[in-house]
């Protein structure tokens, strides 16, 4: 039909406006008004019932058994490693070890801030033209790439080992690359263990076969005062694993934020945020992007972020990332409803 209209056997078809009479006004009136009952009558023609091939229904289903298989999961652990308890079991250290490096962390903080920052902004160019064009997150970028140059230092390591994104770590003249307060503290060395420990924990959950028995640790601080932020990042610097452990958080004034690593478009983009609450650790792949939202509270938060290396200075291959190809598979049974 050229038209497009359905064609019903036993109806004309007619445009909605009807079909012009060639013998007269009445005649056409007339034919007009019975091509529209006719029109009317069509629809009831389909309503008819029609012979049809009886519905083939096998035996009821009672129970249905099966598995599930989940394909490449963010391996997200948190933990609480310090505090009184009430926050997903039994914490590790008393919560004076959290007090502790807290205070430790911030001292240091403040006489960077002080002392130190000014100083750098001076004597380079560069940093002072990214602390210009920067957002919230300009205050814990600068403090961790003097904190970088304060761990290769001490390890007697290249600054490429930290600096796989081309940035950079210089040793400017007139600055003090140190920090004995922090490092040589025993909470902090305490720290590094508990990280080591709980590592090969979460490596062994990832699927990787031969955990190491050592690792390097890389630890630096990140202190939130109000309106502070961290913005979108991933470490590609050849660690096996990424974390942080909030010495020192009050409650609603932070989040650790993941972004969708699917994408951003629908119906991915999604984001998972993690309230953190005191002496909780978290760990995660190195790969994942995260963010840190602004600190909503007047107490500033400390955090000690950390990457976890293999021992001696090598690096890992992130094609052998076991936290990038898990899957885990559960068997179902499921009750017909």
């Amino acid at each position: 039909h050229a038209s497009g209209a359905a064609m019903v056997p036993g109806c004309v078809a007619e445009p909605p406006w009807g079909r012009r009479s060639v013998s007269g006004r009445g005649r056409g009136r007339g034919r007009g008004l019975a091509s529209s009952a006719l029109l009317a009558l069509c629809p009831l023609l389909l309503l008819q019932p029609t012979s049809a091939a009886p519905e083939e229904k096998g035996p009821p289903v009672d129970k249905l058994e099966g598995k599930v298989t989940y394909l490449w999961p963010i391996h997200f652990s948190s933990i609480p490693l310090s505090g009184t308890g009430g926050k997903g079991g039994v914490p590790l250290e008393p919560p004076e070890f959290g007090a502790k490096l807290a205070d430790i962390g911030l001292r240091g903080f403040r006489e960077y801030l002080k002392n130190t920052l000014p100083r750098e902004l001076e004597v380079d160019e560069d940093l002072a033209d990214m602390w210009n064009r920067s957002d919230h997150s300009r205050v814990n970028i600068c403090f961790q790439r003097w904190q970088k140059r304060v761990f290769v230092d001490r390890n007697n390591l290249p600054a490429s080992y930290l600096t796989s994104k081309f940035e950079e770590a210089p040793r400017l003249e007139g600055i003090d690359y140190s920090w004995p307060e922090l490092y040589e503290s025993r909470e902090f060395s305490r720290l590094k263990n508990r990280i080591a420990e709980l590592a090969k924990l979460y490596l062994k959950r990832s699927g990787m076969q031969d955990v190491p028995s050592k690792f390097r640790i890389f630890s630096w601080l990140e202190v939130y005062d109000k309106g502070d932020a961290l913005r979108p990042d991933s470490r590609i610097q050849g660690a096996y694993v990424a974390g942080r452990y909030f010495a020192s958080v009050a409650q609603g004034s932070i989040k650790f934020n993941f972004e969708d690593p699917r994408g951003i478009n629908p119906p991915f983009g999604k984001t998972y945020s993690h309230p953190p609450f005191e002496g909780n650790l978290v760990m995660h792949p190195v790969w994942n992007s995260y963010f840190v939202t602004p600190n909503m509270k007047d107490a500033p938060a400390v955090v000690f972020a950390f990457l976890v290396f293999p021992d001696g200075g090598s690096r890992a291959d992130w094609r052998q990332d076991p936290t990038g190809n898990i899957t885990i598979t559960r068997s179902f049974k499921v009750s017909a409803l």
